[in-house]
């Protein structure tokens, strides 16, 4: 049975295995779109999977170009992104089905997810506890303080997020995706759902590993939540409602910090993880606890 309405958008660079992993868990008559950023896919790969339309950007694309080259090719009223290395499930494009059929009137469906290394082994398992219903702006409070699920986990309607840019690719290393999922979740109705139906894989030093011990990494966690805050001041004050935003972005950052303490911690030892600290503002309008924990990062070995 093929999904209606729905095409799985995969950009891809330059990992052909992985590639061909994801494929094979796609059945052949879905709608599928590849693309090619780099143009490194095999004729044998496009050989096994005639059915699937494989594209190549005129030229490289930075990723969230790319992520948008692809999207763009969609003419399907609902969408799917997941990495080229992601995996899904047994049953996932059944359970999709079923949830757009009887919500189709969401504007962003969520299922849960796995959380895989390089090898399958799971690492960590996510999803909604329990069927949620959340009608604008409730969606945003779900997640306004990180967005937890995956993206080959969530279904965007088409138009609702093409009316957001799709991904802003003013972002290289992190947090678009987080940007348009909470703008979709802000503006619309939002439906998660606790089946789980992907895999998300991360990598031993991955490019967040690597960036997320740098100042350039929160000036970009506080670019997107001075974003999203504009967003929600308009929704919120149309609906006369009441958010205290500037608390919202400072417990991002300071989980963010976090992480980025402990990563530089483990990495370079103690005192390359003050002068990390040093470099970057301190997040005072944190929760207490959050930022009791930094103090504590920074002091206990």
């Amino acid at each position: 049975m093929m999904v209606k309405d729905l095409t799985i958008a995969i950009p891809t660079y330059n990992r052909n295995d992985f590639l061909i992993k994801i494929l094979d868990t796609i059945p052949n008559n879905e709608l599928v779109v590849i693309s090619d950023n780099g143009g490194s896919v095999t004729e044998d790969i496009i050989n096994k999977h005639p059915g699937f339309l494989f594209v190549k950007p005129p030229e490289k694309l930075e990723m969230f170009e790319n992520w948008n080259f692809c999207i763009n090719k969609v003419q399907t009223k609902w969408f799917i992104i997941p990495s080229d290395d992601d995996l899904f499930y047994v049953n996932a494009f059944s359970k999709i089905n079923a949830a757009i059929e009887k919500y189709d009137d969401a504007d962003i469906i969520i299922f849960g997810h796995n959380t895989i290394d390089e090898f399958d082994n799971v690492l960590s398992v996510w999803s909604p506890h329990e069927i949620k219903i959340l009608e604008k702006p409730n969606g945003y409070n779900y997640f306004k303080y990180g967005v937890e699920a995956r993206l080959p986990s969530i279904i965007f309607k088409t138009d609702f997020a093409k009316s957001y840019g799709f991904f802003d690719e003013s972002y290289v290393f992190t947090a678009a995706d987080s940007l348009l999922i909470q703008k979709c979740m802000l503006n619309g109705k939002a439906v998660l759902l606790p089946d789980i139906i992907s895999a998300y894989r991360i990598w031993q030093n991955n490019f967040t590993s690597k960036y997320i011990s740098s100042k350039e990494w929160l000036l970009k966690i506080d670019k997107w939540q001075d974003e999203i805050a504009q967003d929600v001041k308009i929704v919120y004050g149309n609906l006369n409602l009441t958010i205290n935003s500037s608390h919202i972005k400072d417990e991002v950052y300071a989980n963010n910090l976090l992480a980025g303490i402990v990563n530089k911690k483990s990495k370079y030892g103690f005192k390359e993880a003050f002068i990390f600290v040093k470099s970057v503002r301190f997040p005072w309008r944190a929760k207490f606890i959050t930022k009791l924990k930094i103090i504590k990062a920074l002091l206990i070995k």
